[in-house]
């Protein structure tokens, strides 16, 4: 790894693992301990410079932030990857904004895309027979009804792999 380990933010979305289940080997080895999630922040804080007084920011930030229901509505592809689509997607980017806001100097995704859309990852890179593959298989057992129930404080190992580190609940309020 030619970069520090870092952390990451994510919203898991537990219902959603029997649907992609037939895809994880499309995905990184990495990443495949974790849970089907939308990405809050990635990335976010180094692990080195993670420590206890950001993690109680966290759990401020996010024990005030309500607790939310929504669909995976759709199947889409982006540039690299086949995703799931959450609706309503405005809880998804206000999570990121306040997060953000917070820690400005890491932008989603370093700062990458201009705009960040809200999404599930089913597949990287998957080739074009299984993205077709997955859309046909996944469009039909849509909408899939869950709720965003916690943040999942996720970081890197030295060896690349991801885990899980901490959990935050959402607060416990009306829908955002």
């Amino acid at each position: 790894m030619s970069r520090p380990p870092s952390t990451g933010l994510v919203v898991p979305v537990d219902v959603a693992r029997e649907l992609v289940a037939p895809w994880l080997h499309l995905l990184p080895a990495a990443g495949r301990q974790l849970p089907p999630h939308v990405t809050a922040l990635w990335p976010f804080l180094p692990v080195s410079l993670l420590d206890a007084a950001a993690e109680r920011r966290l759990e401020e930030l996010l024990s005030g932030t309500g607790s939310f229901t929504f669909s995976l509505a759709r199947v889409a592809t982006l540039a690299d990857a086949s995703v799931l689509v959450p609706e309503p997607a405005d809880p998804f980017a206000a999570l990121t904004r306040l997060l953000w806001g917070e820690w400005p100097e890491y932008p989603p995704f370093g700062g990458a895309f201009d705009d960040v859309a809200p999404h599930v990852v089913v597949a990287l890179d998957p080739p074009a027979a299984d993205r077709a593959a997955i859309a046909a298989a996944l469009a039909p057992r849509l909408p899939l009804g869950a709720r965003a129930t916690e943040v999942l404080l996720v970081e890197e190992t030295e060896s690349g792999a991801l885990r899980e580190r901490r959990r935050f609940r959402l607060g416990a309020g009306e829908d955002a």
